[in-house]
């Protein structure tokens, strides 16, 4: 048996095996077939003549879509046939698609006589909820389970605690012959040269829900891929002289963001059937998270803006109405994570959804503002404005009244829950926030970055308001931002590090840490060009920068650990935003070398996939040396997957004008000397571009398309 995880998603359906494709019965590491949290099956394992076959690989980089490639093991038959070791290929192919998980498993025997083949499929379905399985927390088992066998079906139903009624439907191409239960058997007789196949078709569902009509796996495979292709013609797409980028690591980006996307209803002022929201990471957190959903949000706007959109409209639907201490729930404020399980159904999780995020309520803000400028000058941008404005005040009124609870100016927080998140920034471990001889921080706490989000939404949204004629609005929050700059500027200064604190503690005292958290200020803009300068020069000193990105956490401090997960590894978002912050400030070459760091990492990782995360060992150029992957972390993951997006962005200069242009303001780097950018959805409508490193001057050509190009800001930037 091999060893590791293979996971498939589409939508609300996610699938989780081992490498041979199998759900082995009793398996500790959560295989198995989830909807909302639950998995309906637990058990799905083949044997061919009583035996597992002979793996040999498999494919899964398209996410919805795997091949597993076996043989047979020698065998001598009942009626005393030899069949060589090698000579029957078995192939299961399988999908799945929001509906249901697809598997063809096809044979091909290559010798020169007949041999008959017992296909043995076991099944079960235990209904766990999902934070049970990974043992995050207790379930009682409780209500009825029963299953039916029909000729060619079987199925699984269970009541739970919470009284829904939870059913797994398994449909056969083909009548097996029961053993037990829930195992049955296909006996194939297998022609020289002549394929043969058996299909099954597992469904989870609730009863009571209106369900889609399942179609046959050939067809249901064909729409799928046609709903892939709808989504890569809709979005943006980028061609560079780098080839193998644009193979490798943005060509996996591009199937790794759609792979993560729901379908949830809009429910707008618009009428839309459904808009698009991204789940944080397969396959332990494919749900709507707030921060990691807007963070993926913000950086895919250039790739395209629906998610954003989308993104908006969930969160607002979902925004915090009262006070609840079981959730953490506060008027305006934004979900942390959204889970559907029994044990939510049951409160026995806050998950309902659970709203312990200190920074996703100022990021709600950020995204509105940049979305709207982003479609500025287009109906979609003024609806956008209109219909969730009042969401965004709201949310400006949590940050102002429940964020900041002692009324010190800074937005805070301290977990009351046994089950919920103790650290709530976006470095949620619990030892991410602590002091250098290692004790961890008092709270209530007040975050660097949280603060720079403040003052980038109350900003933003000021000239928001300015724009569309409310100058009272506008004036408030300008001065409230500049108030909270002056305060923010002298409190979180570390003189003797010259650099800004990770956190104010309880006692207001400063976190000293030295972490990557400070480079967002760049990115919030709240600081001013000294300070800029003072914050690009450490964090490309080396005890930051480890030559494959910026370091959560200087390893020069006690707490340093580059195999840990927030106290010196490498996180390829926080680049992202960080770079992005350094070509705001005007440090184009930092921000390239940056850019260029994480890139390079990412091409060496298995399937040029960026992870999550990596570990934060330096980059040694005399060995040729790769980073080194981090034990454990999502793969794909949603704010990973979208940093080469904002990657280009960063490096082309690409922004929204004032009236719906696009302004292109490119930087030299030693990875891309030509881009072409094709559909680029910004302001009003739609621009297709090439830009050209001509000797150090850019030349940028408009190849079609209704949007104009700002010239006075198309020049290059070094």
């Amino acid at each position: 048996m091999t060893t590791g995880t293979v996971a498939l998603k589409e939508d609300q359906i996610q699938l989780v095996t081992d490498f041979d494709g199998n759900i082995r019965a009793g398996n500790r590491e959560g295989h198995g077939l989830y909807m909302f949290d639950t998995r309906y099956l637990s058990t799905f394992e083949l044997l061919v003549n009583g035996q597992s076959p002979i793996y040999l690989s498999h494919s899964a980089e398209r996410n919805y879509i795997a091949t597993f490639q076996f043989v047979n093991a020698a065998q001598v038959l009942p009626d005393g046939t030899r069949v060589p070791r090698q000579t029957i290929s078995i192939r299961r192919s399988r999908f799945v698609d929001g509906l249901a998980f697809y598997e063809r498993i096809g044979f091909y025997n290559c010798n020169h006589f007949p041999v008959s083949v017992d296909v043995s499929l076991n099944f079960d379905a235990d209904f766990q909820d999902i934070f049970a399985v990974r043992e995050f927390a207790p379930q009682r088992r409780g209500g009825r389970s029963s299953i039916t066998l029909g000729a060619d079906r079987l199925d699984f139903s269970h009541v739970g605690r919470d009284k829904v009624k939870r059913v797994t439907g398994i449909r056969f191409d083909r009548t097996p012959e029961p053993v037990t239960a829930n195992r049955v058997v296909f006996r194939l007789r297998l022609t020289p040269h002549q394929p043969e196949s058996v299909t099954v078709v597992a469904r989870p569902g609730v009863e009571g829900r209106p369900r889609a009509k399942l179609q046959h796996f050939d067809a249901a495979l064909s729409r799928l891929a046609d709903s892939y292709q709808a989504w890569h013609d809709e979005s943006t797409a980028f061609e560079t002289s780098n080839e193998f980028f644009d193979r490798s690591l943005l060509r996996q980006s591009r199937l790794d963001v759609r792979a993560l996307l729901e379908f949830t209803p809009a429910e707008d002022s618009a009428g839309e059937e459904s808009g698009v929201v991204p789940s944080a990471g397969i396959p332990w957190y494919a749900v709507p998270f707030g921060r990691d959903s807007i963070i993926t949000a913000l950086q895919t706007l250039v790739y395209n803006p629906s998610i954003a959109e989308g993104t908006l409209r969930f969160l607002a639907r979902n925004q915090g109405r009262e006070v609840n201490e079981a959730t953490e729930e506060e008027p305006g404020k934004i979900l942390h994570e959204l889970r559907r399980g029994e044990l939510a159904n049951l409160r026995e999780i806050p998950h309902l959804p659970y709203f312990g995020t200190v920074d996703a309520t100022p990021l709600f803000v950020v995204l509105f503002v940049e979305t709207v400028n982003w479609l500025s000058g287009s109906e979609r941008g003024e609806r956008l404005y209109k219909d969730l404005l009042p969401s965004a005040m709201r949310a400006v009124d949590w940050i102002d009244r429940y964020g900041d609870a002692d009324g010190d100016g800074y937005v805070e927080y301290a977990s009351g829950l046994a089950q919920g998140v103790t650290n709530q920034g976006w470095k949620d471990s619990v030892d991410s926030l602590q002091y250098p001889d290692g004790t961890r921080a008092r709270y209530p706490a007040a975050l660097v970055e949280v603060q720079g989000y403040v003052y980038q939404a109350k900003l933003g949204l000021a000239g928001l308001g300015e724009r569309h004629g409310d100058a009272g609005m506008a004036d408030r929050l300008r001065s409230e931002a500049a108030a909270l700059r002056e305060q923010f500027r002298r409190d979180f200064r570390m003189e003797a590090e010259d650099f800004f604190a990770q956190a104010l503690d309880g006692d207001k005292r400063q976190v000293t840490s030295v972490t990557s958290n400070v480079g967002h200020l760049l990115w919030s803009g709240i600081v001013d060009g000294d300070e800029a300068q003072m914050i690009v020069r450490r964090l490309m000193a080396e005890d930051l920068f480890s030559g494959w990105g910026i370091r959560t956490l200087s390893s020069s401090s006690p707490n340093f650990n580059p195999m840990s997960y927030h106290n010196g590894s490498v996180w390829p978002h926080d680049n992202s935003m960080i770079a992005l912050g350094m070509r705001r400030y005007g440090f184009y070459r930092e921000a390239s070398e940056v850019i260029e760091a994480v890139i390079s990492a990412g091409l060496r990782f298995p399937g040029n996939r960026l992870p999550e995360l990596f570990c934060g060992f330096p980059r040694d150029r005399r060995f040729n040396s790769s980073p080194v992957s981090y034990i454990v972390s999502c793969s794909p993951q949603a704010w990973a997957a979208a940093a080469p997006f904002l990657f280009l962005q960063t490096l082309l200069g690409i922004g929204a004008g004032p009236n719906g242009e696009i302004e292109v303001q490119p930087v030299r780097n030693d990875l891309f000397h030509s881009y072409t950018v094709r559909h680029l959805r910004i302001g009003p409508g739609r621009v297709s571009l090439r830009v050209r490193d001509r000797e150090g001057r850019f030349e940028i050509d408009v190849l079609d398309g209704n949007v104009k190009l700002l010239t006075d800001v198309a020049a290059i930037a070094s």
